[in-house]
C-alpha cells in the first residue's frame, strides 16, 4: 500500500501516516521539482491551471492508495491526484482532508 501526499502541507500529514500504517510515502509535487522521469496530471484552478507530478515507477499496479491533503476547496487538486495515481495503476481506496472550504465552487 502507499500513502501519497500532495505538496506541500500534505507531506506533513502523509509522511507520519505512511509510517504508522506501514505504507510507502509517495510525494505528489508541483511541476519541475522532482528529479528524473515523472508522469503528470494537469488540473484547473479558479484562477488558472496547475499540474501535479509523481516519479515514474513510484506506484506498482494494483497498489492501494490513501490520499492525504491538508485542505479541500474546489476538489481540483484532489481529483488530479486521484487521476494521476489511477493512471499509474493504483487503486485509490480513501481520501482524507483536514479542512474543507465549502463556500468555493466545487470541481468534482
Amino acid at each position: 500500500s502507499l500513502n501519497p501526499g500532495i505538496e506541500a502541507r500534505g507531506f506533513i500529514f502523509g509522511t507520519p501516516i505512511a509510517l504508522e500504517i506501514g505504507a510507502k510515502f509517495v510525494p505528489l509535487r508541483k511541476p519541475n521539482k522532482l528529479p528524473g522521469k515523472v508522469i503528470s496530471e494537469e488540473y484547473e484552478l479558479e484562477y488558472g491551471r496547475d499540474c501535479l507530478e509523481m516519479h515514474l515507477g513510484a506506484v506498482e499496479p494494483g497498489e492501494r492508495a490513501l490520499v492525504v491533503d491538508d485542505l479541500i476547496a474546489t476538489g481540483g487538486t484532489l481529483c488530479a491526484a486521484m487521476k494521476l495515481l489511477e493512471r499509474a495503476g493504483a487503486e485509490v481506496v480513501e481520501c482524507a482532508c483536514v479542512i474543507e472550504l465549502p463556500d468555493l465552487k466545487v470541481c468534482i
